[in-house]
């Protein structure tokens, strides 16, 4: 006898089969349709729970941000010391990219779909001030706690937004992170930088 499913269970039944046609295919070439037999369901069914194809994406979109939001989230509501939230940020997505069972492909689709969609880009650069926004105000935390040194909050909100996204990039492809090495090294250099504090001057003479 087949288990009656959740409006909650069904959703996800539905998505989980959107994200692989849309994989597969692309989101112009991929119908509702072929979501529809993907997930064993009538065509009527996925219209049920979602009103378009576009529907469909945008949740996925959602979902594909929901659980490193999450982390940002956990961050603001935590009172202990900048400093420590922010290692604690960077080990939860080393861990998180590190842990994937399937390569995030999807990033990558929706990248593809942000330079082509104006829609699509507007909802995806929303999502991606929300990170730069929140990870700013944990450095602007640390730098009224005095353990940080002064920069633009949000010019290290931007470059530490960088950096998670090259790890979304890698592990679509398939190159997992070193978590060892970068939850270290990587964070050492994040946190202390890479110059010692007597070579300080070279950025003058950079510039």
């Amino acid at each position: 006898m087949t288990r009656h499913l959740s409006e909650g269970e069904r959703r996800a039944q539905i998505l989980r089969a959107a994200r692989g046609i849309f994989i597969e295919r692309g989101y112009l070439a991929a119908r509702v349709e072929d979501v529809a037999k993907r997930a064993n369901l009538s065509k009527g069914a996925v219209y049920f729970y979602f009103e378009s194809k576009r529907a469909i994406f945008d949740a996925l979109v959602d979902e594909e941000h929901a659980i490193t939001i999450s982390f940002l989230e956990e961050a603001d509501r935590d009172t202990r010391p900048a400093a420590i939230k922010l290692v604690e940020l960077g080990r939860k997505y080393l861990d998180y990219f590190a842990g994937l069972k399937t390569p995030p492909r999807f990033f990558l689709l929706m990248s593809e779909m942000a330079i082509r969609d104006e829609d699509i880009r507007k909802r995806v650069n929303a999502i991606h001030q929300r990170f730069v926004d929140r990870i700013a105000a944990v450095v602007e935390q640390g730098m009224k706690e005095g353990v940080f040194e002064v920069y633009d909050p949000m010019a290290v909100g931007l470059v530490l937004k960088a950096l998670i996204d090259g790890l979304a990039g890698q592990s679509a492809v398939g190159v997992r992170p070193d978590v060892e090495r970068l939850s270290t090294d990587g964070l050492r250099l994040i946190l202390h930088g890479l110059l010692p504090k007597a070579y300080a001057g070279v950025e003058a003479h950079a510039s």
